[in-house]
């Protein structure tokens, strides 16, 4: 059975993606109304029949469109399509003030066609809630019930044995119109991005973080917009469309001792029941960035300088090598999304308040705080 939640379920807009005729969008005055300045946009080759496009700090957001100063490819819509990735749409969270129905009541009324929404919902317990063995068991037993055909469960294993990604999939991306429910160890793979100053503080802390993560388009995206505004909830619809992808069930026998046939004769999982719960009591993430100047100092002081200061010490006892002058003389690694974003975002921080942030890098939170 599914223990009560220590750390509280939260929802996250993880990809947002819409498009609108470019007569109601001239000069791109969507992008305006969330707060976004063009001018740090990329100029980025077309896609998706688009000829043009701009995109923001590696492509969190994206928006392709067709310039008259190009070719026209045969069969393209005069259309914007707006695209925000997972980190496109913590930015955007940020700008609207985490205020997502505002916004979809906004752009509903405006006009857009909406072309993907992916809500994660995010379980950082440890253990967690429900964990891949007994989804695993449950789908290899068929005891459950899902308005999907297939599904799939994936496993990475690291050539020493060790599992290094967990993911089950219900349902699939074929068709124009499609809902997937995908369930995966979050944790897993940011550690195997090497991203694990970028993770939320609960998974910090609790060292595991599953998502469970439906990604729905086109029609199905119009429609469940429709419907988180009809119930003016994102939890609420959410829970909905979950029970509908799958309903772990138990078996249960006739008078004859033979199993039931009627599969919507089971009774549901007290345990699924149980999540569901923590399902509809979840709540949307705070817009506030886990990942800002502040936390990425804080994993650099606490996390990296102890790692360095320890190699430095041996490099130097053992060889007489000065380890930072080895990493001085490294090559520049390729950013991540979040640090783009962040190093953009830093033209906005003003000097004083950088060396608050150094002062506090420096010193630390107990010299800070007294």
């Amino acid at each position: 059975m599914v223990k009560k939640p220590i750390i509280p379920m939260t929802f996250k807009v993880d990809w947002f993606a819409f498009t609108v005729n470019e007569s109601l969008d001239k000069d791109f005055k969507l992008l305006k109304k969330f707060g976004y300045d063009l001018s740090l946009f990329d100029e980025v080759s077309g896609k998706n029949f688009f000829n043009a496009g701009y995109s923001l700090g590696g492509g969190f957001v994206k928006l392709f469109y067709n310039s008259p100063n190009l070719p026209k490819q045969k069969g393209s819509s005069d259309l914007h399509d707006y695209i925000f990735t997972g980190v496109g749409c913590s930015d955007l969270a940020e700008k609207i003030g985490g205020k997502w129905l505002d916004l979809f009541k906004y752009l509903k009324d405006f006009g857009v066609n909406f072309r993907r929404i992916d809500i994660a919902l995010d379980d950082f317990n440890n253990p967690a809630l429900i964990d891949f063995p007994r989804i695993e068991r449950k789908l290899q037993r068929k005891e459950f019930r899902s308005s999907k055909r297939q599904y799939n469960i994936l496993r990475d294993v690291s050539t020493s044995g060790e599992l290094a990604g967990e993911s089950v999939y219900l349902g699939s991306r074929g068709g124009s119109n499609h809902s997937l429910l995908r369930i995966y160890q979050k944790y897993l793979q940011m550690v195997g991005k090497h991203e694990e100053s970028q993770m939320p503080l609960e998974a910090l802390k609790s060292g595991s973080w599953i998502r469970w993560e439906l990604e729905i388009t086109k029609d199905k995206a119009n429609a469940m917009i429709d419907l988180i505004l009809r119930n003016q909830s994102i939890s609420k619809s959410y829970y909905s469309i979950l029970r509908d992808v799958v309903e772990f069930v138990n078996p249960i026998k006739t008078k004859s001792g033979q199993v039931q046939k009627n599969k919507a004769r089971w009774p549901v999982c007290r345990w699924w029941l149980d999540f569901l719960h923590g399902v509809e009591k979840a709540k949307l993430q705070d817009p506030e960035k886990t990942f800002d100047l502040g936390s990425a100092l804080d994993w650099v002081r606490f996390s990296v300088v102890p790692t360095l200061q320890m190699l430095a010490e041996i490099y130097d006892s053992k060889m007489g090598v000065d380890f930072y002058s080895v990493l001085a003389g490294l090559d520049p690694m390729e950013y991540s999304k979040k640090q783009k974003r962040l190093i953009l975002e830093s033209g906005y921080i003003s000097k004083k308040e950088l060396q608050i942030y150094l002062d506090y890098f420096v010193k630390g939170p107990k010299q800070n705080d007294a």
